[in-house]
């Protein structure tokens, strides 16, 4: 997912580029959207979450695909025709897109700037008018923050549903000729069971910030750094939770449901082998209707 669109000679120097964006589709009555991070694309060097709507009758048959195959990766990509950038979101200016919905992850091409291409894979839902209703949490990274003891994650949904994913942190690590590489990181993003009982209703809306004291990012002694290449919270797996990073009495447990995306192939530079490839990447594929050029004998 490299830049599609070329900088403006003009612009100010901290400023971005327009792109296409990938967004994790989470939830069922409520559609939320997470954008797929990397570390070293100024384009996307941003964690948003937004909650978003579409036409009655797309979101109805968002609904069945997604019931019918629950455990899979669905994405909404912005147009190439309607390219932004993420703080043009964040700052409210843009509210609506031309979007598409893939199914799954198709095998990264080598001369692509964006796996989601028309070239190589057909949309479920394409050329659809998305709404932005809100922009539930936006994380610019900075590079001077450094790797926390135990993963963190933000919790965010609606009513009976609600959803995670780890709040990443973009490490800085030495590369040849002294070029900096980024990471190691993972970005992963799931949904709970249920809303747990323990959280008010505005408190899940506006998203609030728990660690899970079972996943070891660095070690307390040494400092290793330790990030996970296997999904790190299974699903049907029951969590302890520590909110604001400190732990409840009674404990705060959820229920893990399934993991649609969780990578460090993605959000880590290439050069930065954080997991071995047959672990870098855990996201369903696209079936074999979508792949353009597929046999369907």
């Amino acid at each position: 997912m490299r830049p599609c669109h070329a900088p403006d000679p003009d612009a100010p120097p901290v400023s971005n580029v327009l792109h296409q964006h990938a967004f994790t589709i989470l939830g069922a009555e409520t559609f939320f959207g997470v954008h797929m991070t990397q570390y070293h694309e100024e384009v996307h060097k941003y964690q948003l979450v937004l909650r978003f709507s579409l036409p009655p009758e797309i979101a109805a048959g968002l609904r069945r695909v997604m019931a019918q195959f629950p455990r899979d990766l669905f994405v909404l990509a912005n147009d190439d025709g309607d390219a932004f950038n993420i703080p043009s979101l964040a700052a409210g200016l843009r509210s609506e897109f031309t979007g598409n919905i893939f199914q799954g992850l198709p095998d990264f091409p080598p001369d692509s700037p964006f796996p989601w291409a028309p070239d190589v894979v057909r949309p479920v839902f394409g050329g659809i008018p998305v709404t932005v209703e809100r922009i539930v949490t936006f994380r610019p990274f900075s590079h001077a923050d450094l790797l926390p003891e135990k993963a963190s994650y933000l919790m965010f949904g609606k009513g009976a549903e609600a959803h995670m994913t780890n709040l990443q942190t973009a490490l800085i690590a030495p590369g040849k000729d002294g070029q900096p590489l980024f990471g190691p990181g993972y970005d992963h993003v799931l949904s709970l069971s249920a809303a747990p009982d323990w959280i008010a209703p505005e408190m899940l809306e506006s998203g609030i910030v728990v660690s899970v004291p079972s996943i070891t990012l660095r070690d307390p002694d040494t400092g290793e750094i330790r990030i996970p290449c296997d999904i790190p919270i299974k699903e049907g797996e029951e969590l302890v939770l520590d909110y604001r990073g400190l732990p409840r009495e009674p404990a705060l447990t959820v229920t893990a449901g399934p993991s649609p995306w969780c990578a460090t192939g993605v959000c880590n530079s290439e050069e930065l082998p954080v997991c071995p490839e047959d672990q870098a990447i855990h996201a369903s594929k696209p079936p074999a209707e979508y792949i353009v050029g597929a046999s369907h004998a």
